[in-house]
């Protein structure tokens, strides 16, 4: 008897994990990612014009002056005078003629050098003068607000150009980079940075000499745009007492177009954010401002930057500390610009109004975690090669260590090669036996897995296993670690009672080890709830999903990954109980998370872009769904490669789709697309490949029966 299209099978999504836990004796979690077949119901699825706070103000209505001072400061300096090096330093009219002819887009776009910055405003100018309070030297540590307090009398940047006439207004008292000259020090800036006036000077200096290092720029030719020094500071004060702000001060200046037109001709915004766990910047409305101007302007490029120092503190947090890929996580998690402040409130509304209006909060969100995980990636593998000459056991670890966070941020090819490297160590110098060695078998084994080679992922967690229950004894936790890994493996060859013993096993190790509020307890919850959903006991899945929830909640907070690993299996179990509404809602709860704090183009991300599309194909939104699948393929593509079990996955449910659409040709190519991968990668004899046989048999079928 013909079945009907709807009741035709789905594929489920392949199912994952997690890599967390320790060093590098990371864990698995099912994260709807590797691949297992649902029988029930036919269908299977998966799972700163400036930078800082303050009140802004405009100087004339050519030029935006904001003021970035921190809330409720009142310290400032001493009346003496500023010492200044006579060499770059112009004064009086002197400067304002130097600037005759010259277009005012141009003085607007002034920048300070590197080189300045650091021999002669920090080494010569600050260095001289005394903190008004304390009466104490300025220092390296001292903040911009330190060293020029709007709030009180006028400090370093502020006396530097009381003498002088501001060449866009023609009154005194000038910029302090209008009072500068000689292409070592003054030029068409290169480069805007948005930062905090809560930062160190030597902080901010350390920062932009280490990005000239990093880039090969020469310190005398990278001119900065920075506001504290490139704004007006006379100005911004004269504005401030007459309760003006940036945005108000002038009703003919529009505001947004100017501060978006010279991001548009510098052209390069460097957001500094520090200490790199929580940037204060992140919490500064301006700085959020100057992001959102530059994400949406198309001619201007954004890198984060970070002071030097933060990469030893990355190195502590992620590394040697073992807070791993969860130490990124957090930071990743806490990015929430719709909570920063500003000292004048309608400043703050009107910007978050223009954000929410534009891209939104959500988009710039996950723009600012791109950002920022594009640059721990980056720090992280420098830290590889400054330890490559070391060949030694630590060495071996630091680079499990490191490949397990480039895996689980979906750098399997690099990931891999860190991890090869510690395995010719091992062979080498460390000899087959050892624990080291084991964990180098483990890591290897993950990544085969994720990019789909089943098998080959299965031997060398074998060995490995072998290895620590020889060195370990057979209950120690990296033992539960490799039974965990296995069960996910033997899960997504369909194996599900194989599944089920390596991860009760597993967890019974963990309980008695760790106890039973550990998060890797919880990850085995996950597990066995994954294996008895795809046995069909959905109770008994969520039962199982919801302790692990509940320890997850505990640890993680709401915004970890993990959490949307078990939200994402929760909706696969609504979904196969008929309640697609709050399958979708779970859905929507981990794409959230994953979009955030994995970024858009990770696989996992994918896997949520396909869970949804499957619960509107249910939904009977046919369009919906095959922009969903259409979605999770191009990233699957991209980061798993053509022969990934999760691309065929998606060929036979976009094939699934098309066929309700009434397109059985193109529905058969599709399913043929899938086909081939399984075949090829899973076996003839796979439940997932049986799936997709059913499928091409019950469309000829109905094809040959219509011609008849």
């Amino acid at each position: 008897m013909e079945r009907s299209v709807s009741t035709r099978r789905h594929e489920a999504f392949p199912l994952c994990w997690l890599v967390t836990g320790t060093q590098s004796k990371a864990d698995a979690e099912i994260v709807n990612r590797g691949e297992a077949t649902r029988q029930n119901g036919n269908k299977a699825r998966f799972d700163c014009a400036t930078g800082m706070s303050d009140p802004p103000g405009i100087h004339s209505s050519q030029s935006l002056c904001v003021d970035k001072t921190a809330d409720n400061e009142t310290t400032g300096q001493t009346e003496e005078t500023v010492p200044t090096s006579t060499c770059c330093t112009q004064t009086g009219n002197d400067s304002h003629d130097n600037w005759k002819g010259v277009e005012i887009q141009q003085l607007d776009t002034l920048g300070v050098s590197v080189y300045h910055l650091k021999h002669n405003f920090l080494e010569e100018e600050v260095f001289a003068s005394k903190h008004i309070k304390t009466g104490n030297p300025l220092s390296r540590s001292s903040k911009i607000y330190d060293i020029e307090n709007l709030r009180g009398p006028a400090g370093v940047i502020r006396k530097k150009g009381s003498n002088t006439i501001c060449p866009l207004d023609g009154k005194m008292g000038a910029a302090y980079v209008h009072c500068l000259q000689g292409e070592d020090h003054v030029g068409e800036a290169t480069h805007m940075l948005s930062y905090s006036w809560d930062y160190s000077i030597g902080d901010v200096v350390d920062t932009l000499c280490d990005f000239c290092l990093q880039n090969n720029l020469d310190p005398k030719r990278t001119y900065i745009w920075i506001c504290c020094l490139c704004v007006n500071q006379h100005r911004v004060v004269e504005n401030a007492a007459h309760q003006m702000t940036g945005m108000i001060a002038a009703s003919q200046v529009d505001f947004f177009s100017i501060f978006g037109d010279r991001v548009k001709r510098i052209g390069h915004l460097l957001s500094m954010m520090a200490p790199w766990k929580a940037p204060v910047a992140l919490t500064r409305v301006w700085c959020i401002f100057e992001i959102f101007m530059a994400h949406t302007t198309k001619e201007c490029k954004v890198d984060i930057i970070m002071p030097p120092k933060e990469k030893g503190s990355l190195e502590q947090d992620v590394i040697t500390s073992g807070g791993g890929i969860n130490a990124l996580y957090e930071t990743l998690g806490n990015t929430k610009v719709e909570n920063a402040k500003a000292s004048v409130e309608s400043d703050r509304l009107a910007i978050l109004s223009r954000v929410d209006s534009g891209v939104g909060f959500h988009e710039l969100n996950n723009q600012v975690n791109d950002l920022l995980r594009g640059w721990m990636l980056h720090v992280l593998l420098q830290l590889v090669e400054t330890r490559e000459n070391t060949n030694n056991e630590d060495y071996v670890n630091f680079c499990n260590q490191v490949g397990a966070v480039l895996e689980r941020n979906g750098e399997h090819d690099a990931a891999m090669k860190l991890h090869r490297a510690a395995l010719s160590i091992c062979e080498t110098k460390l000899g087959e036996h050892n624990e080291s060695t084991a964990t180098t078998y483990v890591s290897i084994g993950w990544v085969l897995y994720a990019k789909g080679e089943y098998d080959d992922a299965l031997a060398k967690l074998k060995k490995a296993l072998a290895i620590q229950e020889a060195a370990l004894g057979e209950t120690h936790p990296s033992v539960a670690t490799s039974l965990h890994k296995m069960g996910c493996v033997q899960l997504s060859q369909g194996c599900y009672e194989g599944a089920l013993a390596y991860f009760r096993k597993g967890l019974l190790i963990r309980e008695s080890v760790l106890g039973k509020n550990h998060p890797d307890v919880a990850r085995s919850y996950n597990n066995i709830g994954s294996v008895l959903d795809e046995m069909g006991d959905y109770e008994g899945a969520l039962a199982k999903y919801e302790e692990s929830l509940n320890i997850k909640e505990s640890v993680f907070g709401k915004n970890h990954p993990s959490l949307a690993n078990t939200y994402s299996n929760v909706g696969m179990v609504l979904e196969a109980k008929g309640d697609f509404e709050g399958a979708l809602s779970r859905y929507q709860q981990a794409l959230v998370i994953r979009e955030s704090v994995l970024g858009k183009t990770h696989s996992d991300t994918a896997s949520s872009y396909h869970n949804i599309g499957s619960v509107m194909d249910e939904m009977g939104d046919f369009d919906g769904a095959l922009l969903m699948y259409q979605e999770a393929l191009v990233i699957q593509q991209s980061t798993l490669g053509q022969s990934h079990p999760s691309v065929a996955t998606t060929y036979h449910n976009l094939g699934v789709v098309l066929e309700k659409m009434g397109d059985n040709e193109g529905a058969l190519v599709k399913y043929m697309d899938a086909l081939a991968i399984k075949e090829s990668v899973l076996g003839k004899n796979h439940p997932s490949a049986a799936n997709t046989y059913s499928n091409i048999d019950s469309l000829v079928n109905r094809k040959s029966d219509t011609a008849g």
